[in-house]
């Protein structure tokens, strides 16, 4: 059947052959026809193998591998290798697997590890991600592909598909299946689908793609085969589990617990590296504890030191990303590349993406976005300036070193409130971090203090980065979910303050019961701090000057109102001082008739004259 194709690819069966003599037991999973497929394969871990073979044999596998270990390989070969069996030919308006990501660079890199096998063999591959219009990815999947023809021909004939593997985020694809775009019945599509892949399906809950996950798998045949991998296992895991799979198998790199086999009777975890570990094992994880004012310094320190390094840094927020990312930028300017990456930078992230995987050297400051899956080669360090908001992603961040066995290094910074950390991490992670000792004298702390103050001092645009940075990183601080051994009654708010470089203390009502009096603040008027933007600062002058006559005419006519409020006063004072005169008077002739002192005329005379 693939006979021509081999042909054209000789001496990748010879590479295979010898392939096999390395590792015999291979042949087990591939017939020799197919093959070829790992031909590109330099290391094929244990686990791998043994999640190939399972899923070969129509099992519905659940693999839980550290991060950087192959996951992707170990599921990319058997769905060819199915589909490939399935059918002679799978037509162009056919769709065999799906392969659900929790990101759009992940979905890009496990696109680009699908494209390396199918350029020889008769499959295509397609990406459905957000950050562009659903039109588009409708044109690209109908595209017709006969040169020459109009593109409004196009998008009214509908009949040429483009892909048969589809990888996607769960969003994007809940809406491509729920809505019928341009006529394309996404649900049609897949009547003939025989994998589903969720890849790091516990990120994909934490993001919360549940009711897109149910969703979708709504839609597809109740026959398909389903694989489900993740580095961790979250008890809310077992909802999926019992939703879309049907008595899985279930591998578990590192660990001795029981779990049911496909036959239902218990077995001991398939094992493939050092018990109790969720990290890759040529990892050196390590923590350092600082002082709040010094905790940005010891960050400068360290990357100082570690310049000739590859080195990705994270922050829990993006205008934290923004805010010293820009202050390490001019920093390493003429010495190494600092790149800043975040959630909201769409249309730039991609593009920076695939500027810091060609780098040698340098240093991506980001936040979680780059938590999960993204492989990017030869990463030295991952440095941690906060604990994450939940603390199994504290393995995901490092995962982005020490990558297919090759070694790497993590480091953490922990405020003195937050040294259990370290200790809460070790019992409830199962990974053990090394204590490494970072000098920041006080003098040092006060100077960088300083220097952030002295760039806020000059620029509006910096002044009020660093206000947004904190408060984000307070309310940030809040969310997280080892409130114990972080606790944030001992949060050194003040000394955090300066480690941000702060002119003032914003008013937040995250702090208001909190004693901020210690912090000094500068003597810099910080509304004389202009925008480095003319239109930017020609605009807020303008505010400005329009709120002063508000706030001009607002006392003028609070000045007028009380004023008239005066006189009400003070003419209802008088007219009831008059009113009780009058009556008093009127009692006196009352009682002088009574005792007979007056007549009833005088009386009458003087208690009503004319």
């Amino acid at each position: 059947m693939y006979g021509a194709r081999l042909s054209q690819h000789s001496w990748k069966v010879n590479l295979i052959r010898r392939i096999n003599e390395a590792v015999p037991k291979f042949t087990d999973i591939f017939d020799e026809d197919t093959f070829y497929l790992t031909a590109f394969l330099v290391v094929i871990g244990s686990f791998m193998k043994r999640c190939i073979a399972e899923f070969l044999s129509r099992k519905d596998v659940i693999v839980q591998a550290p991060t950087g270990s192959g996951k992707t390989l170990s599921y990319a070969l058997p769905v060819i290798e199915i589909l490939m069996k399935a059918k002679k030919k799978w037509k162009k308006d056919e769709i065999g697997a799906v392969v659900l990501v929790p990101s759009r660079e992940l979905a890009g890199q496990v696109k680009a590890v699908f494209e390396a096998f199918l350029s020889v063999a008769p499959l295509r591959v397609i990406l459905f991600v957000g950050g562009r219009k659903v039109r588009k990815d409708v044109v690209k999947f109908k595209i017709d592909g006969q040169e020459g023809r109009p593109v409004g021909d196009l998008l009214l004939s509908f009949t040429f598909f483009r892909g048969n593997i589809v990888i996607a985020t769960p969003g994007r694809l809940q809406l491509l299946t729920d809505r019928k775009e341009m006529d394309l019945d996404l649900k049609a599509c897949m009547r003939s689908l025989e994998v589903l892949i969720l890849d790091e399906a516990d990120r994909l809950l934490d993001l919360g793609f549940s009711t897109s996950l149910s969703s979708i798998m709504d839609n597809l045949p109740k026959t398909r085969r389903t694989g489900l991998f993740s580095a961790t296992m979250p008890e809310r895991m077992e909802e999926l589990v019992k939703a879309g799979m049907r008595n899985p198998s279930r591998i578990v790199v590192g660990g001795e617990e029981q779990l049911l086999s496909s036959s239902g009777q218990p077995e001991k975890a398939f094992r493939d590296q050092p018990p109790s570990e969720t990290v890759p094992f040529s990892l050196k994880m390590y923590y350092a504890v600082v002082p709040a004012q010094a905790k940005f310094l010891a960050l400068v320190k360290f990357l100082k030191k570690h310049k000739t390094n590859k080195i990705l840094v994270f922050f829990n927020t993006c205008r934290c990303v923004d805010y010293f990312g820009s202050y390490l930028e001019k920093t390493f300017k003429n010495s190494t590349s600092v790149l800043l990456l975040h959630g909201k930078k769409q249309h730039q992230r991609q593009k920076l993406f695939d500027h810091f995987q060609s780098l040698s050297e340098g240093m991506l400051i980001t936040t979680d976005v780059m938590t999960r899956g993204v492989d990017i080669a030869d990463i030295d360090w991952v440095v941690q300036f906060d604990p994450p908001r939940q603390s199994n992603w504290f393995v995901h961040r490092c995962g982005r070193t020490a990558r297919l066995g090759k070694p790497g290094n993590a480091l953490i910074l922990l405020m003195p409130n937050e040294e259990g950390y370290a200790d809460f991490l070790t019992k409830s992670l199962n990974v053990k971090l090394r204590r490494l000792n970072i000098q920041c004298p006080e003098e040092l702390c006060l100077k960088m203090r300083d220097k952030l103050r002295a760039r806020a001092a000059n620029s509006r645009e910096i002044l009020e980065l660093g206000t947004k940075a904190f408060v984000g990183y307070i309310q940030a601080y809040l969310l997280r979910d080892c409130h114990i051994v972080c606790d944030f009654k001992e949060l050194d708010v003040v000394n955090l303050a300066y480690c941000f470089g702060l002119l003032r203390f914003p008013v937040m009502r995250e702090l208001r019961a909190r004693d901020t009096s210690g912090f000094v603040r500068s003597s810099v008027n910080t509304s004389s701090i202009p925008y480095s933007n003319p239109k930017s600062e020609e605009q807020r002058q303008s505010i400005r000057q329009e709120r002063g006559n508000v706030s001009k005419k607002c006392r003028t006519n609070r000045q007028k109102t009380d004023l008239n409020k005066s006189k009400k006063r003070h003419g209802r004072s008088v007219i009831d001082a008059r009113d009780l005169a009058e009556l008093d008077n009127d009692y006196r002739l009352l009682k002088r008739l009574k005792k007979k002192k007056i007549t009833k005329k005088e009386f009458d005379e003087q208690f009503a004259p004319d």
